[in-house]
């Protein structure tokens, strides 16, 4: 969240950012109940030491009268504080309204994130790999795993409704190669630290990190326990610190985590409702950061950097976009998209969407660190990305690694992981 005292102080640099995002939030109520806030405390103060001051100057009389006089001496002073109580109530009162009135507030862009509205206004970095020239026309994922029996759409609507799918055969052996491998890069060559946590979250770990309460209808409640089913690995490991002081030589803190992601996709009625695009349930490898602010923007670039390494070792051709200020995620100050060429398609795909949030999650979650200088302990930046989102990724592998007969070429980075090099039906 934003920082009360950072409203306060820049209005309008946090207008001019909401309307980059073109979203709306309480910036009024939050200037004025912050205000109010300030006028009560200043009362407050001042009661506080008017009850001081005769405390000290009836300190003698108090002592040498007589109950019933000291009861007289005193009115005055128990009058004082318990003015000062129900202030108190009244600023507790304002803090809590403040409080829910902040968590409405997304993260301000960053300056170097271009403006525009939405997908249609991102810009593209850089371009990697060239399309393969197919002699006969490139046939959808969703096609050719039909065909060759190795996805089953079918079923999966059986089993749990539209938008839920069953991997079948080399289909799902495909599928576990793809997080051994990712897994096995990010953690022994780019040095993440592995993580496997739990696949339900409590309300306060989605409020950390965004998720709630903005989005609240796109997550899966299980309402009996109040637990969330995990939208994003970013949320049970970026929470794995909530309310900690991390200790000088700490940082960076570098996680991989490969998980399952459910969502509800509330809001996509009509879009990407064939195949492996846009789906309830998933799987996922993560790479969370935390880090130093000065360090944070470094570490952006370092991520993009590990996660283009997977797309290049998979030979799939792929852009890089810098995205506008009016589709960044709710938390993030500055995102690049990865997406990944779908010749059956003849569009690209986001297959990971990669995130500075500098301090905005870390004040939600209280996760502070020690300067090694001895100074104040302050906000980590937390940083987050896709490395990737594995059903997106096998289903380009499929339409990349199409032949003519409908048989699919493994990649090779991948064959030893599988066992064979191709895949022709189950």
């Amino acid at each position: 969240m934003l920082s009360q005292d950072f409203i306060r102080q820049h209005p309008d640099l946090v207008r001019d950012g909401l309307r980059k995002r073109g979203v709306s939030a309480p910036l009024d109520d939050v200037l004025a109940r912050a205000e109010q806030r300030g006028g009560l405390i200043t009362r407050c103060d001042a009661l506080r030491a008017k009850a001081r001051r005769e405390e000290e100057r009836l300190r003698d009389a108090l002592r040498e009268a007589s109950p019933e006089m000291r009861k007289q001496l005193a009115a005055p002073i128990h009058a004082v504080q318990n003015e000062i109580r129900q202030l108190e109530i009244e600023i507790s009162n304002l803090e809590s309204d403040l409080h829910l009135l902040l968590l409405q507030f997304p993260n301000l862009p960053h300056a170097s994130v271009p403006e525009g509205s939405g997908q249609q206004d991102n810009v593209e970095i850089r371009r990697w790999g060239e399309p393969v020239a197919f002699v006969q026309p490139p046939a959808p994922h969703w096609q050719l795993g039909e065909q060759l029996k190795i996805i089953d759409f079918e079923r999966g609507v059986k089993i749990a409704g539209t938008r839920f799918y069953v991997m079948r055969g080399l289909g799902a052996r495909l599928e576990r190669a793809l997080l051994n491998f990712m897994l096995d890069v990010h953690t022994i060559e780019h040095n993440y630290l592995e993580m496997l946590p739990p696949f339900l979250v409590k309300r306060s770990a989605m409020l950390g990190t965004g998720q709630l309460p903005k989005f609240e209808d796109d997550a899966y409640l299980c309402a009996e326990d109040d637990l969330f089913l995990n939208p994003t690995a970013e949320v049970p490991i970026t929470n794995l610190h909530r309310d900690e002081i991390l200790e000088p030589g700490t940082l960076p803190l570098r996680y991989a985590a490969a998980t399952v992601a459910f969502r509800r996709e509330a809001g996509s009625a009509g879009r990407d409702t064939r195949g492996l695009t846009r789906v309830h349930q998933f799987n996922k490898v993560e790479l969370v950061q935390l880090v130093e602010p000065e360090h944070s923007y470094e570490a952006l670039e370092g991520v993009v950097a590990d996660v283009e390494n997977i797309l290049q070792r998979l030979v799939l051709p792929y852009r890089v976009l810098l995205t506008c200020a009016g589709d960044l995620g709710f938390s993030a100050a500055k995102t690049y998209d990865l997406e990944v060429w779908m010749p059956g398609q003849q569009r690209f795909v986001e297959v990971s969407s990669i995130s500075n949030c500098e301090a905005f999650q870390a004040r939600r979650a209280s996760i502070k660190f020690r300067p090694a200088n001895g100074a104040h302990a302050e906000y980590v930046h937390t940083l987050n990305g896709s490395g990737l989102a594995v059903g997106r990724t096998l289903a380009a592998i499929l339409e990349n690694y199409q032949q003519a007969d409908g048989s699919i070429v493994v990649p090779p980075i991948l064959r030893p992981y599988m066992g064979v090099a191709t895949i022709e039906g189950a």
